[in-house]
């Protein structure tokens, strides 16, 4: 029945509720039914009427010419909501194809470097350890050649046979270390340089100790040196060359 109901009321341009209505007044006064007068309004078969009075035409709808009233317009409220900023996605190298920065800067120059190093310790060895070694002629200058005696120049030999000089130097430096122990020594030297020094320096001895502390120290009596058991002519030169080892005044 809706649906019949729906396109009668299209038809006839009545609403629903009308139509309706005036359908079931109708059936009830022709002895029929809703479905029957609304298939006779809407244009179907006609409806046999068993009453004698004439069917009545379908009620007349006066339709106002008056366009109904507008209704105001609330506007609801309306939430404007912001879209998240868009950020520019970042750039991306394919895989195994990213270059790490390198840092470019002044290129090294090590054999600059190295030469200036050198330069510097060839200047450093000439003032300070051979310039002060060279001998001259000048008035007033000092040597290191000692006038030895004979017996001294015999005891010199005895030194050397006995390697003394594997723990002694005879050589004052120029540098903090050998400080007080006596003049530095030159170039034109005539005492035994040395090898190392493990024993202390004998370039001055003679101005250190006396005769008998020489022999005793020769001998091992009175220190921890190895002793040595010489023959009286090469112990007497041996002292004689300590004693006379002296590049200083004492």
């Amino acid at each position: 029945m809706s649906d019949l109901l729906a396109a009668t009321s299209t038809t006839l341009g009545v609403p629903e509720d009308l139509v309706r209505r005036s359908a079931e007044a109708r059936a009830a006064e022709a002895g029929s039914n809703v479905d029957e007068i609304l298939t006779a309004w809407g244009g179907g078969e006609a409806i046999v009427v068993t009453s004698s009075a004439a069917p009545e035409p379908p009620p007349s709808v006066e339709v106002s010419s008056e366009p109904p009233a507008q209704q105001e317009d609330v506007a609801p409220d309306i939430v404007i909501e912001t879209p998240p900023a868009q950020t520019a996605p970042m750039a991306t190298a394919p895989p195994g194809t990213y270059q790490p920065p390198v840092l470019v800067g002044a290129p090294d120059k090590p054999g600059m470097i190295i030469l200036g190093a050198i330069g510097l310790f060839l200047v450093v060895l000439m003032m300070g350890l051979i310039g002060p070694s060279v001998a001259t002629d000048e008035p007033g200058s000092r040597t290191s050649e000692i006038p030895y005696s004979q017996t001294a120049v015999n005891g010199q030999r005895v030194y050397a046979s006995l390697g003394c000089a594997a723990c002694h130097t005879q050589m004052v430096r120029p540098v903090v270390a050998d400080v007080g122990l006596g003049a530095v020594t030159l170039n034109d030297t005539n005492q035994v340089v040395g090898d190392r020094r493990f024993g202390p320096d004998l370039s001055d001895v003679g101005t250190r100790m006396t005769s008998s502390q020489l022999e005793a120290t020769v001998t091992g009596d009175t220190t921890k040196h190895p002793p040595h058991n010489l023959a009286p002519k090469d112990m007497t030169a041996l002292v004689a060359y300590l004693l006379e080892s002296r590049n200083s005044e004492g």
